[in-house]
Protein backbone atom coordinates (compact mmCIF):
# COMPACT_ATOMS: atom_id res chain seq x y z
CA UNK A 1 0.00 0.00 0.00
CA UNK A 2 1.50 3.49 -0.75
CA UNK A 3 2.07 5.78 1.79
CA UNK A 4 3.07 9.49 2.41
CA UNK A 5 4.35 10.60 5.65
CA UNK A 6 3.69 14.60 6.22
CA UNK A 7 5.07 16.73 8.89
CA UNK A 8 5.24 20.70 9.83
CA UNK A 9 7.76 22.63 11.13
CA UNK A 10 8.56 25.86 13.01
CA UNK A 11 11.76 26.75 14.44
CA UNK A 12 12.52 23.19 15.32
CA UNK A 13 16.59 23.17 13.69
CA UNK A 14 18.05 21.26 16.88
CA UNK A 15 15.37 18.20 15.95
CA UNK A 16 15.25 18.21 11.89
CA UNK A 17 17.82 16.20 11.13
CA UNK A 18 16.59 13.66 13.90
CA UNK A 19 13.13 13.95 12.34
CA UNK A 20 14.65 13.35 8.97
CA UNK A 21 16.78 10.51 9.71
CA UNK A 22 13.74 9.07 11.57
CA UNK A 23 11.66 8.90 8.66
CA UNK A 24 14.55 7.63 6.50
CA UNK A 25 15.02 4.81 9.17
CA UNK A 26 11.58 3.27 8.77
CA UNK A 27 11.72 -0.77 8.01
CA UNK A 28 8.37 0.02 6.12
CA UNK A 29 9.97 2.98 3.48
CA UNK A 30 7.27 5.88 2.90
CA UNK A 31 6.34 6.38 -0.81
CA UNK A 32 6.07 10.01 -0.35
CA UNK A 33 7.47 12.09 2.41
CA UNK A 34 6.62 15.90 2.36
CA UNK A 35 7.77 18.75 5.58
CA UNK A 36 6.27 22.47 4.99
CA UNK A 37 8.19 25.09 7.15
CA UNK A 38 5.94 27.35 8.91
CA UNK A 39 8.67 30.42 8.63
CA UNK A 40 11.34 29.08 10.52
CA UNK A 41 13.61 31.37 11.03
CA UNK A 42 16.70 29.03 12.76
CA UNK A 43 18.07 27.63 10.02
CA UNK A 44 15.21 24.62 10.52
CA UNK A 45 14.58 24.57 6.53
CA UNK A 46 18.49 23.93 5.71
CA UNK A 47 18.45 21.54 8.30
CA UNK A 48 16.27 20.03 6.78
CA UNK A 49 17.44 20.29 3.42
CA UNK A 50 20.99 18.63 4.28
CA UNK A 51 19.58 15.77 5.95
CA UNK A 52 17.26 14.87 3.28
CA UNK A 53 19.67 15.05 0.48
CA UNK A 54 19.98 12.62 -2.08
CA UNK A 55 16.81 11.10 -0.90
CA UNK A 56 13.79 11.82 -3.63
CA UNK A 57 11.31 11.17 -1.87
CA UNK A 58 11.51 13.91 0.22
CA UNK A 59 9.81 17.28 -0.48
CA UNK A 60 10.28 20.38 1.87
CA UNK A 61 8.18 23.56 1.35
CA UNK A 62 8.88 26.77 2.09
CA UNK A 63 5.67 28.27 3.77
CA UNK A 64 5.91 31.63 5.94
CA UNK A 65 2.90 32.74 7.73
CA UNK A 66 1.30 29.22 7.61
CA UNK A 67 -0.09 28.34 10.83
CA UNK A 68 -0.01 24.11 12.03
CA UNK A 69 -2.88 23.29 9.87
CA UNK A 70 -2.35 25.08 7.11
CA UNK A 71 1.37 23.57 7.02
CA UNK A 72 -0.20 19.84 7.32
CA UNK A 73 -2.73 20.87 4.41
CA UNK A 74 0.42 22.33 2.66
CA UNK A 75 2.54 18.83 2.79
CA UNK A 76 -0.51 16.49 2.13
CA UNK A 77 -1.22 18.12 -1.06
CA UNK A 78 2.05 17.51 -1.92
CA UNK A 79 1.30 14.09 -1.64
CA UNK A 80 -0.81 11.80 -3.60
CA UNK A 81 -0.43 8.53 -2.08
CA UNK A 82 -3.98 6.75 -0.91
CA UNK A 83 -2.54 6.58 2.98
CA UNK A 84 -1.08 9.55 4.56
CA UNK A 85 0.30 9.55 8.43
CA UNK A 86 1.49 12.64 9.87
CA UNK A 87 3.66 13.24 12.62
CA UNK A 88 5.64 16.32 14.29
CA UNK A 89 9.50 16.94 14.87
CA UNK A 90 10.87 16.04 18.98
CA UNK A 91 9.00 12.74 19.01
CA UNK A 92 10.82 9.16 19.86
CA UNK A 93 9.59 7.14 17.03
CA UNK A 94 10.37 3.35 16.71
CA UNK A 95 11.98 2.09 13.41
CA UNK A 96 8.64 -0.14 12.85
CA UNK A 97 6.42 3.23 13.66
CA UNK A 98 5.23 3.79 10.00
CA UNK A 99 4.90 -0.26 9.12
CA UNK A 100 2.87 -0.75 12.38
CA UNK A 101 -0.25 2.04 11.44
CA UNK A 102 -0.15 0.72 7.84
CA UNK A 103 -0.78 -2.60 8.97
CA UNK A 104 -3.46 -1.59 11.14
CA UNK A 105 -5.73 0.41 8.46
CA UNK A 106 -4.47 -2.98 6.39
CA UNK A 107 -5.75 -5.21 8.79
CA UNK A 108 -9.06 -2.98 9.39
CA UNK A 109 -10.61 -1.78 5.77
CA UNK A 110 -13.29 0.07 7.11
CA UNK A 111 -11.55 2.45 9.73
CA UNK A 112 -10.26 5.84 8.65
CA UNK A 113 -7.02 5.66 10.20
CA UNK A 114 -4.73 4.28 12.64
CA UNK A 115 -2.70 6.50 15.43
CA UNK A 116 -0.21 5.73 18.27
CA UNK A 117 -0.56 6.88 21.73
CA UNK A 118 1.45 10.54 22.91
CA UNK A 119 3.75 8.87 25.89
CA UNK A 120 5.58 11.13 28.09
CA UNK A 121 9.51 10.42 28.17
CA UNK A 122 10.98 12.52 30.50
CA UNK A 123 14.90 12.65 31.27
CA UNK A 124 14.81 14.99 34.18
CA UNK A 125 13.16 15.58 37.92
CA UNK A 126 11.66 18.30 36.79
CA UNK A 127 9.86 16.96 33.15
CA UNK A 128 9.00 13.20 35.19
CA UNK A 129 6.36 15.31 37.43
CA UNK A 130 5.13 17.37 34.20
CA UNK A 131 4.68 13.91 32.50
CA UNK A 132 2.86 12.47 35.65
CA UNK A 133 0.59 15.92 35.26
CA UNK A 134 0.09 16.05 31.29
CA UNK A 135 0.13 12.55 30.08
CA UNK A 136 -1.70 9.37 30.59
CA UNK A 137 0.39 6.00 30.91
CA UNK A 138 -0.84 3.27 28.69
CA UNK A 139 -2.68 1.18 30.74
CA UNK A 140 -5.20 4.51 31.83
CA UNK A 141 -5.98 4.65 28.21
CA UNK A 142 -9.75 3.44 27.12
CA UNK A 143 -8.60 3.33 22.93
CA UNK A 144 -12.20 3.43 22.15
CA UNK A 145 -12.29 7.13 23.07
CA UNK A 146 -8.52 8.70 22.72
CA UNK A 147 -8.34 11.27 20.02
CA UNK A 148 -5.69 10.45 17.86
CA UNK A 149 -2.75 13.61 18.04
CA UNK A 150 -1.36 14.62 14.94
CA UNK A 151 1.79 13.75 16.16
CA UNK A 152 1.34 9.69 15.57
CA UNK A 153 -1.98 9.13 12.88
CA UNK A 154 -2.71 7.66 9.84
CA UNK A 155 -5.61 8.58 7.83
CA UNK A 156 -6.87 7.25 4.76
CA UNK A 157 -6.87 10.03 1.89
CA UNK A 158 -10.62 9.61 1.44
CA UNK A 159 -11.31 10.71 4.58
CA UNK A 160 -9.60 13.96 5.16
CA UNK A 161 -10.84 14.95 1.67
CA UNK A 162 -14.33 14.24 3.01
CA UNK A 163 -13.88 16.14 6.14
CA UNK A 164 -11.88 19.09 4.22
CA UNK A 165 -8.31 18.69 5.93
CA UNK A 166 -7.33 20.57 8.68
CA UNK A 167 -8.72 23.48 9.41
CA UNK A 168 -6.79 26.46 8.95
CA UNK A 169 -8.86 29.30 10.78
CA UNK A 170 -8.26 27.54 14.30
CA UNK A 171 -4.73 27.62 15.61
CA UNK A 172 -4.32 25.44 18.06
CA UNK A 173 -6.56 21.77 19.02
CA UNK A 174 -6.52 21.30 14.85
CA UNK A 175 -5.99 17.56 15.26
CA UNK A 176 -8.63 17.24 17.58
CA UNK A 177 -11.14 18.99 15.77
CA UNK A 178 -10.45 16.82 12.75
CA UNK A 179 -10.92 13.49 14.97
CA UNK A 180 -13.96 15.24 15.82
CA UNK A 181 -15.50 15.85 12.31
CA UNK A 182 -14.10 12.39 10.95
CA UNK A 183 -15.95 11.04 14.25
CA UNK A 184 -19.62 12.72 13.05
CA UNK A 185 -19.24 11.50 9.87
CA UNK A 186 -19.00 7.88 11.39
CA UNK A 187 -15.49 7.35 10.89
CA UNK A 188 -13.14 5.54 13.28
CA UNK A 189 -9.84 4.35 14.40
CA UNK A 190 -7.61 1.59 15.48
CA UNK A 191 -4.88 2.02 18.02
CA UNK A 192 -1.63 0.39 16.71
CA UNK A 193 0.69 -0.33 19.31
CA UNK A 194 3.63 -0.12 17.30
CA UNK A 195 3.01 3.26 16.43
CA UNK A 196 3.26 4.80 20.20
CA UNK A 197 5.56 7.90 20.52
CA UNK A 198 7.40 9.30 23.16
CA UNK A 199 8.27 13.07 24.05
CA UNK A 200 9.85 15.14 26.39
CA UNK A 201 7.70 17.06 28.85
CA UNK A 202 8.24 20.72 28.93
CA UNK A 203 11.15 21.62 30.60
CA UNK A 204 9.48 24.49 32.49
CA UNK A 205 6.50 25.66 34.04
CA UNK A 206 6.49 28.68 32.21
CA UNK A 207 6.97 26.35 28.62
CA UNK A 208 4.12 24.53 30.00
CA UNK A 209 1.53 27.06 30.47
CA UNK A 210 2.18 28.57 27.21
CA UNK A 211 1.83 25.15 25.77
CA UNK A 212 -1.46 24.49 27.65
CA UNK A 213 -2.65 27.98 27.06
CA UNK A 214 -2.69 27.66 23.75
CA UNK A 215 -4.40 23.96 23.43
CA UNK A 216 -7.29 25.51 25.49
CA UNK A 217 -7.45 28.49 23.74
CA UNK A 218 -7.74 26.38 20.49
CA UNK A 219 -10.92 23.97 22.53
CA UNK A 220 -12.40 27.66 22.92
CA UNK A 221 -12.44 28.88 19.74
CA UNK A 222 -13.27 25.81 17.66
CA UNK A 223 -16.51 25.44 20.87
CA UNK A 224 -14.94 21.88 22.10
CA UNK A 225 -15.02 20.30 24.80
CA UNK A 226 -16.96 23.29 26.80
CA UNK A 227 -18.66 20.26 29.56
CA UNK A 228 -14.91 19.30 30.39
CA UNK A 229 -13.75 22.64 31.02
CA UNK A 230 -16.93 23.73 32.70
CA UNK A 231 -16.18 21.11 35.18
CA UNK A 232 -12.57 22.63 35.74
CA UNK A 233 -13.84 26.06 36.74
CA UNK A 234 -16.36 24.38 38.93
CA UNK A 235 -13.92 22.05 40.53
CA UNK A 236 -11.85 25.45 41.28
CA UNK A 237 -15.18 27.34 42.79
CA UNK A 238 -16.05 24.96 44.86
CA UNK A 239 -12.19 24.31 46.38
CA UNK A 240 -12.03 28.06 46.97
CA UNK A 241 -15.45 28.21 48.38
CA UNK A 242 -14.52 25.16 50.83
CA UNK A 243 -11.36 27.02 51.69
CA UNK A 244 -12.79 30.52 53.16
CA UNK A 245 -15.43 27.95 54.95
CA UNK A 246 -14.59 28.27 58.99
CA UNK A 247 -15.91 24.97 59.55
CA UNK A 248 -13.23 22.58 60.13
CA UNK A 249 -15.15 19.64 58.36
CA UNK A 250 -15.19 21.93 54.86
CA UNK A 251 -11.20 21.90 55.05
CA UNK A 252 -11.10 18.06 55.80
CA UNK A 253 -13.44 17.71 52.33
CA UNK A 254 -11.34 20.07 50.85
CA UNK A 255 -8.29 17.78 51.34
CA UNK A 256 -10.30 14.27 50.77
CA UNK A 257 -11.26 15.96 47.22
CA UNK A 258 -7.71 17.63 46.51
CA UNK A 259 -6.62 13.95 47.09
CA UNK A 260 -8.89 12.25 44.76
CA UNK A 261 -8.10 15.36 42.17
CA UNK A 262 -4.50 14.64 42.07
CA UNK A 263 -4.64 10.78 42.83
CA UNK A 264 -4.05 9.97 38.60
CA UNK A 265 -1.49 11.93 38.32
CA UNK A 266 0.77 10.80 41.67
CA UNK A 267 -0.39 7.27 40.52
CA UNK A 268 1.44 7.80 36.94
CA UNK A 269 4.36 9.87 39.04
CA UNK A 270 6.54 5.94 39.80
CA UNK A 271 6.48 4.90 36.56
CA UNK A 272 7.69 8.09 35.38
CA UNK A 273 10.39 8.37 37.96
CA UNK A 274 11.34 5.09 37.17
CA UNK A 275 11.74 6.29 33.48
CA UNK A 276 13.89 8.87 34.33
CA UNK A 277 17.57 7.35 35.48
CA UNK A 278 18.60 10.61 37.63
CA UNK A 279 15.23 11.60 39.27
CA UNK A 280 14.62 12.32 42.62
CA UNK A 281 10.89 11.10 43.81
CA UNK A 282 10.59 13.40 46.98
CA UNK A 283 11.02 16.64 44.62
CA UNK A 284 8.88 15.41 41.86
CA UNK A 285 6.28 14.34 44.44
CA UNK A 286 6.51 17.97 45.34
CA UNK A 287 6.44 19.34 41.90
CA UNK A 288 3.53 17.59 40.78
CA UNK A 289 0.47 18.67 42.31
CA UNK A 290 1.54 22.48 41.69
CA UNK A 291 2.15 21.71 38.22
CA UNK A 292 -1.21 20.28 38.28
CA UNK A 293 -2.77 23.68 39.42
CA UNK A 294 -0.26 25.28 36.36
CA UNK A 295 -1.75 23.28 34.03
CA UNK A 296 -5.16 23.81 35.16
CA UNK A 297 -4.42 28.30 35.48
CA UNK A 298 -3.13 27.84 31.95
CA UNK A 299 -6.56 25.93 30.66
CA UNK A 300 -8.74 27.73 31.84
CA UNK A 301 -7.54 31.51 31.12
CA UNK A 302 -7.05 29.88 27.61
CA UNK A 303 -10.14 28.37 27.00
CA UNK A 304 -11.50 31.66 28.11
CA UNK A 305 -9.30 33.45 25.66
CA UNK A 306 -10.40 31.27 23.18
CA UNK A 307 -14.31 31.70 24.13
CA UNK A 308 -13.50 35.31 23.20
CA UNK A 309 -12.21 35.28 19.76
CA UNK A 310 -14.89 32.46 19.12
CA UNK A 311 -17.84 35.16 20.14
CA UNK A 312 -15.85 38.18 18.58
CA UNK A 313 -16.30 36.49 14.99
Amino acid sequence: MNVAVCATVRNEAADAATLVASLREQTLAANEIAIADGGSTDGTFEALRAAAAGDARFTLIRAPGTNISAGRNRAIAATEAPLVAVTDAGLQRSPDWLGSLVATVRDEPSAAGAYGYILAAPETTFEAALGAVALPLPAQIDPTRYPPSSGSALFRREWLQRVGGYPEWLAHGEDLWLDREIWRAGGWFRHAAGADVGIRPRSTATAFFRQYFLYAAGDGHAGMLLPRHALRYGAYALGLALLQAQASAWRVLLVLLAGAYLGRSLRRLPAMVRHTSNANPLVAGALAPALRVVGDLAKMTGFAAGLSRRWRQ
